[in-house]
């Protein structure tokens, strides 16, 4: 089942066009690899999907209407961001209602138990989220993602600055709980083991155009190893 049709997509600022005619399918529990070169407009078609962003041109067709479509976005490890006195359990709560507020209904309390687990968290959901490694911090921002009961996942560099370790042991939590689950996500990587070995299909943006297609038919060698762009 197709939930997401991108036809005639186009993105320019000022003068100048990210990309024109993009045009991509995200099928329901599929894993969609977004990947390119750093600037080529990966995080600013994240930003269209999300409805924070206009497009120039095309459309992005839903057949989620907007009160069921529940998205959620993991964002880039980076080591400096989690400098909070929470345990990991009140962090990853922090998702309920926005934080607002100071207690969970009993619904929310199983379900987050139930994320927990399914994030291998639970060992750890009484200590510190400042003395967890890093990989746990990472999948702490997963399961904030997960509590929300998202039917679309976002991945934005999710695996970047994580050891080998760490970066396999989040997608492999992705992958179970899509299993489950019935999760469809969008994965931006430049990682070219993760796009290989987690996505179902692809879609590569370059300043020429778009290619979209199933993994086993993506040509690894036009991909670059970078860091994440900002357009």
């Amino acid at each position: 089942m197709t939930i997401l049709t991108g036809s005639g997509v186009g993105i320019q600022f000022g003068e100048r066009w990210l990309y024109q005619d993009v045009a991509f399918k995200l099928e329901k529990g599929r894993v969609l690899a977004l990947i390119g070169d750093n600037g080529v407009g990966k995080t600013t078609l994240l930003r269209a999907i999300l409805g924070q962003l206009e497009l120039t041109a095309g459309e992005l067709d839903w057949q989620i209407d907007g009160k069921t479509r529940r998205i959620s976005y993991v964002p880039q490890y980076r080591p400096d961001m989690q400098a909070f006195p929470l345990k990991v359990t009140d962090f990853v709560s922090l998702s309920f209602d926005k934080g607002i507020l100071p207690w969970l209904k009993p619904t929310e309390k199983e379900r987050l138990q139930h994320v927990l687990a399914d994030t291998h968290l639970t060992k750890i959901a009484n200590a510190r989220i400042d003395t967890a490694s890093g990989g746990e911090r990472q999948r702490a921002y997963l399961a904030q993602a997960l509590v929300q009961n998202p039917n679309v996942l976002i991945l934005d560099e999710a695996t970047a600055n994580l050891d080998n370790v760490a970066k396999y042991e989040l997608m492999n939590v992705v992958r179970d709980y899509r299993d489950h689950h019935d999760l469809t996500t969008i994965m931006v990587s430049h990682d070219l083991d993760i796009i290989g070995k987690y996505a179902d299909d692809y879609l590569l943006l370059t300043p020429n155009g778009s290619e979209f297609g199933p993994i086993d038919q993506l040509d690894m060698t036009k991909l670059k190893v970078g860091n994440q762009d900002h357009a």
